[in-house]
């Protein structure tokens, strides 16, 4: 009876963490950026403006593609392939903004990568965060890179910029953070992140902070 009571607890424990992450995952859906969205429109009012008619054209069946990726229900989890194309249009659409200032190295997800199932919406606000808090506050040569590896029963998806210079103080407070990511705290994106795919895949999964080689913010997402 007790081993049957213990099981039983720990099914609803699983269920009470799993009913949690579907609701951040809405919340974070439902957090549409609006410093995203308005610049979006500033785009294209300037493209309409030069009567470049194919990039508007280009650029409105991107953003369509975002929002229609980011507020779809019905799906949790998708193929990473599905992710890291979702997440390549988004660093295109912020191209347009970015190209005089901002490179992007972003590889080719490897063919044995691409049908691994994972939580909805995990690169993406990362490389929001690289743009947002590290590389529009950077006047020229930033550089964002997305890369992956992969290794018997591992697969990492990579993403690091050169911002200005993360101290050792702030990485470590995020990695505190992503530690005590088990408590009530407040949600923020990256714990909602780490979460999610420490919750499907195990303790040893989820996300991986350092410093980058080009002196700004590294995250690995492990699976």
């Amino acid at each position: 009876q007790m081993i049957g009571r213990l099981q039983s607890l720990i099914d609803q424990d699983f269920k009470q963490k799993l009913m949690m992450q579907k609701a951040e995952l809405k919340q974070l859906q439902s957090q549409i950026n609006p410093h995203f969205l308005y610049n979006s429109f500033f785009i294209l009012n300037s493209l309409a403006q030069t009567g470049d008619l194919e990039r508007i054209e280009e650029f409105t069946k991107m953003l369509g593609e975002y929002f229609r990726f980011i507020t779809r229900n019905g799906v949790d989890n998708v193929r990473l392939g599905e992710e890291i194309k979702h997440s390549r249009m988004y660093t295109e659409i912020q191209k347009l903004r970015f190209a005089r200032r901002i490179r992007v190295q972003f590889d080719e997800l490897p063919a044995e990568m691409e049908s691994i199932r994972v939580p909805r919406l995990i690169i993406q606000p990362l490389i929001e965060n690289a743009y947002e808090h590290c590389l529009e506050k950077k006047t020229g040569d930033g550089m964002l890179r997305i890369t992956f590896e992969s290794s018997f029963g591992e697969a990492r998806i990579i993403v690091e910029d050169n911002g200005n210079g993360i101290r050792d103080e702030e990485i470590e407070e995020l990695r505190q953070r992503l530690a005590r990511s088990s408590d009530h705290q407040e949600v923020t994106g990256l714990t909602n992140i780490h979460r999610r795919i420490a919750l499907i895949y195990g303790e040893n999964s989820g996300l991986y902070l350092s410093r980058s080689e080009m002196n700004g913010l590294k995250v690995a997402v492990r699976i």
